[in-house]
């Protein structure tokens, strides 16, 4: 653990990775209270982190986890998604499209707040991903549309 208040880039990574291994592990349905909590707070301080000033720890392993999680998505797989997408993080931190996999996940799965967030993250990394930016407006059109609906009922 580092000396700062904050984690360092290794102490990310490492939770990271054990969020993987938890995600995969689970039997629950759904996105565990857990996971969540510890995803947020990993975004949260890779935040305080500049993306693209160091390279990635292991970047040939994280095109790896990258191919697996869209593997298992288009499988129908989104828990060994989620994993495969956290597990690439460890292996490459600011990666903005482990990132989007993970919201994809993480959405299939109906943790559509995780999801947000994820997809609010690959934008602060690459303001420029088309396929995050596509998703978050229809995401918050749809619930925009569905408070709509709410008010007037």
């Amino acid at each position: 653990m580092s000396d700062s208040a904050h984690p360092s880039m290794l102490d990310i990574t490492l939770a990271l990775s054990r969020l993987a291994d938890r995600v995969s592990d689970s039997e629950a349905a759904g996105v565990e209270p857990y996971v969540t909590f510890t995803l947020r707070r990993a975004l949260a301080e890779l935040e305080l982190h500049i993306p693209g000033l160091e390279p990635p720890p292991d970047g040939e392993s994280a095109d790896h986890f990258r191919r697996s999680a869209e593997h298992a998505l288009e499988e129908g797989d989104d828990r060994e998604a989620l994993s495969r997408a956290l597990r690439g993080l460890a292996c490459a931190p600011h990666d903005p499209q482990l990132f989007y996999l993970a919201a994809s996940a993480c959405f299939e799965m109906g943790a559509v707040e995780d999801s947000l967030r994820l997809l609010y993250h690959t934008l602060w990394i690459h303001p420029g991903h088309r396929l995050a930016r596509t998703d978050l407006e229809a995401l918050t059109a749809f619930l925009d549309g569905r408070e709509d609906s709410d008010k007037a009922a």
